[in-house]
């Protein structure tokens, strides 16, 4: 009777051989804009509405970069 070996292949992952894609570093922008205005209209008199304005148009501009300017695709051929 043959038996088949069902122990999964494991690899090892370690810290420094990860490196953040393009992607990674869009979705940590969207919040750090965000962020910033936080601090940004706590440190300053200008109202929070213009850095929420400016956290939602740089927020924007990383999805819209990472949807369509650099979208995600198979194969890139590099």
């Amino acid at each position: 009777m043959a038996t088949r070996d069902r122990t999964r292949p494991t690899r090892e992952h370690s810290i420094a051989d990860r490196r953040l894609s393009r992607y990674d570093l869009l979705l940590l922008v969207i919040p750090a804009a965000f962020l910033l205005a936080l601090v940004g209209s706590t440190v300053s008199s200008i109202p929070t509405s213009a850095f929420v304005a400016g956290a939602s148009i740089v927020g924007g501009l990383a999805v819209a970069d990472g949807l369509f300017v650099n979208p995600p695709g198979r194969s890139r051929g590099r």
